[in-house]
């Protein structure tokens, strides 16, 4: 036992790199829906599905009740293995580490079977500590499990037991006392879950099930089975919901625990420690889960996390166990306009450049340049991301604005905030290299950078603290860090890097661009821009100001202002923009440092075609969507491009039906219907049918007269 809990703290730091933080609610898609009762040779209804699991590659669905369990490859919905039986009821199943067997336990009737891996040649255990029943269990190490006690009036043990594969038997394991078990903490109710934690594999995680006030966490010390009270769930669960109900799963995935109910949705915290529970940094409420898996408002019996990637399993009440995972980013070729802004038009300015478009709370921020003694051709203002409507805006006064995005903080989100980017046209007066605006574009309010530094661009590291870049010949490798009042546009020196309030950076030209990380917060990424020959990009640690190189965009080619002009992270993958060669993108990224492999390249070819901008000119910025299913690209000739995924709809027939696919992000698409091809004669179909989602798309089937002609289309 001891030999393999050092073993286990030896791996801590391993299983900590490959782990993945939550994922983010607009970054949740369905992969997969995995229904054991549907598979060949079972055919039953479907019922409460218990405890779903990922073990490697691997999800095992097990199904109380109409009693069978199946185990899925990860994004498959065909079985590897279906087990129909008649007597055993399996609530948890497991590969039984370094062996060819499956471990499962029934919670009652046959406590405990092994199984081959391909679900045959059941094998009851003999025996099981003391007659107790068990619901659920973690492998401590390769022959240790910890495991619950679902008999009723010991709900609150926890046993650790020695498991033999060959013979088949579970013993008493004695290192916590002669018993083998351990009472939890006076006050809990009963145990559903107990798993061995992933950071630090000496603690495993469980909660009070049954409870509705504020149901409390725990972990608990393998070595020891001494129990530490860590925090609770926030907020009063619904009473009940459902007849087995409450805090139901405790997991920690990467330094996060996921609290999962089993009506209640899921909440996820940071941890500073094996026994330190910090601040919520994520939740899924229930409403939002069935949005996502396309399910009925349903308890859901389970819960896991898988260790790599951060996906998502959840098992419902009724046959399913739906597989959650992060949107992956558009694919190649996928993308389409969705419309071009041009502020020059609406400001009746000359058109020119666009710089460093940016996207804000849902809303497209543009900026058009001038250029030295050009004062005819400057301009700002921000549109509606949806309806790509005109908000506000304005013409400077004095300096071009390279960039523009709104201001942060204590009533800051009313103002627009424009970066200089130079000091003014000659013979004008210099004026400062930020400008703060009113939402609609006017009363302007000038404040100079620190240390009279110009600045191209900036993001927000929080409410009230920005990183930005300078533009000031000779200086372009630096970045700063600067905290910002919204109210008097007071810009102070923030020292948190060093006294000067700035770092240089390893790049080895300039720096276009810098952008604060979606999923890696505290880092923000940047790229060397003005150079063809394998320019590197950059993450820059927010709090030492230290950064790390990624990787390098290759060969490129353009002239004048060009190169490798952006660098974005969403969702957990980098988005690489260069102003000739296209975009590049990576991941899903293992870390904040480590990229991860290439994704996908979106050709400078097939943004042309999208856009239809002429092969010689350059693309001046890019900025994503939260969700990474829009693009903004600044360009020459006063256009800001917008693209969205291309929506292609397949019709197949099956039967007397037809059913119709469509990517998954066209989440709201509305069917049509018509007698003809006619535009004008396509109508809602009322009702409109169920439509479910699997592996990335959405389909619904619709029954069909093949006597009556009938063509579809989607609205969205």
């Amino acid at each position: 036992m001891k030999r393999h809990l050092i073993l286990a703290a030896a791996l801590m730091a391993a299983s900590l790199a490959q782990a993945a933080p939550p994922i983010a609610l607009d970054q949740l898609q369905l992969r997969a829906t995995y229904r054991p009762c549907a598979a060949p040779g079972v055919n039953l209804g479907g019922n409460s599905m218990y405890n779903p699991r990922f073990f490697g590659g691997t999800v095992y669905a097990p199904q109380i009740n109409n009693y069978c369990w199946g185990s899925f490859p990860r994004g498959s919905s065909i079985p590897s293995a279906a087990v129909l039986e008649a007597t055993r009821q399996t609530r948890m199943v497991s590969p039984i580490p370094g062996t060819s067997y499956l471990l499962a336990n029934g919670g009652t009737l046959v406590p405990w079977t092994r199984y081959d891996l391909d679900g045959r040649n059941p094998v009851d255990s003999p025996s099981f500590p003391d007659g107790q029943l068990s619901e659920s269990f973690d492998w401590v190490d390769n022959d240790t499990i910890i495991c619950t006690d679902y008999t009723s009036g010991n709900r609150r043990r926890l046993y650790l037991v020695d498991v033999t594969a060959e013979p088949f038997g579970l013993t008493k394991n004695t290192t916590w006392s002669a018993d083998g078990w351990t009472n939890a903490p006076t006050g809990i109710t009963r145990i559903r879950n107990v798993r061995v934690g992933q950071t630090d594999p000496n603690y495993a995680y469980y909660g009070d099930n049954g409870v509705a006030g504020n149901p409390k966490v725990y972990a608990i010390d393998i070595r020891t089975g001494a129990s530490t009270e860590l925090g609770h769930w926030d907020g009063v669960l619904r009473t009940p919901a459902t007849w087995s109900f409450g805090l139901w799963t405790v997991v920690e995935r990467g330094g996060y625990l996921y609290l999962h109910t089993s009506d209640d949705g899921i909440q996820v915290y940071s941890m500073s420690g094996p026994t330190t529970m910090g601040a919520m940094v994520a939740s899924y409420s229930p409403e939002q889960l069935q949005v996502i898996t396309g399910g009925v408002p349903v308890p859901y019996y389970g819960f896991d996390v898988a260790a790599d990637d951060g996906g998502l399993i959840l098992g419902d009440f009724l046959g399913n166990v739906f597989e959650l995972q992060r949107r992956a980013p558009v694919q190649a070729g996928q993308w389409q306009l969705r419309g071009a802004i041009r502020l020059c038009d609406v400001l009746g300015q000359q058109p020119n450049t666009t710089y460093n478009p940016r996207i804000f709370d849902g809303n497209i921020f543009v900026t058009q340049i001038a250029g030295v003694g050009n004062a005819g051709y400057r301009c700002f203002g921000y549109f509606d991301g949806a309806s790509l409507a005109f908000l506000g805006g304005g013409i400077p006064a004095v300096n071009d604005h390279r960039m523009l995005g709104r201001l942060r903080g204590s009533g800051g989100t009313t103002y627009l905030l424009g970066s200089g980017g130079s000091k003014g046209d000659s013979p004008e007066t210099f004026s400062g290299t930020f400008t703060r605006y009113e939402s609609w574009g006017g009363n302007p309010q000038i404040a100079n950078a620190i240390d009279d530094q110009v600045t191209e661009t900036y993001d927000w590291v929080d409410d009230n603290t920005m990183i930005s870049t300078c533009y000031v010949s000779g200086q372009r490798k630096k970045l700063y860090l600067t905290d910002v009042n919204p109210d008097t546009l007071a810009l102070t020196r923030n020292t948190a890097w060093s006294g000067n309030g700035w770092t240089n950076t390893p790049v080895g030209t300039r720096i276009r661009n810098v952008r604060v990380g979606q999923t890696y917060t505290g880092y923000a990424y940047y790229g060397d821009a003005g150079q063809n020959s394998n320019p590197n990009f950059y993450a820059i640690n927010l709090a030492s100001g230290e950064s790390t190189l990624l990787g390098n965009a290759g060969t490129l080619t353009g002239g004048g202002s060009f190169g490798l002009w952006t660098v974005i992270e969403r969702g957990g993958f980098l988005y690489v923009q260069t102003t000739d060669n296209g975009i590049q993108v990576y991941g899903p990224m293992v870390n904040a440092t480590n990229k991860g492999p290439l994704f996908a390249t979106y050709t400078k070819a097939e943004l042309d075609a999208a856009t239809g901008l002429r092969t010689v000119d350059q693309y001046y910025g890019l900025d994503l969507s939260a969700d990474g299913r829009k693009i903004v690209l600044g360009a020459p000739l006063g256009s800001v491009y917008v693209l969205e995924p291309a929506c292609r709809l397949s019709v197949t027939k099956s039967g007397s039906n037809v059913i119709l696919s469509w990517p998954e992000y066209y989440a709201s698409a509305v069917i049509e219907s018509s007698a003809t091809l006619d535009p004008g004669s396509f109508a809602e179909l009322v009702p409109q049918p169920t439509v479910t989602t699997a592996s990335g798309a959405k389909s619904a089937v619709i029954a069909i007269d093949p006597a009556t002609p009938a063509f579809y289309r989607l609205r969205k």
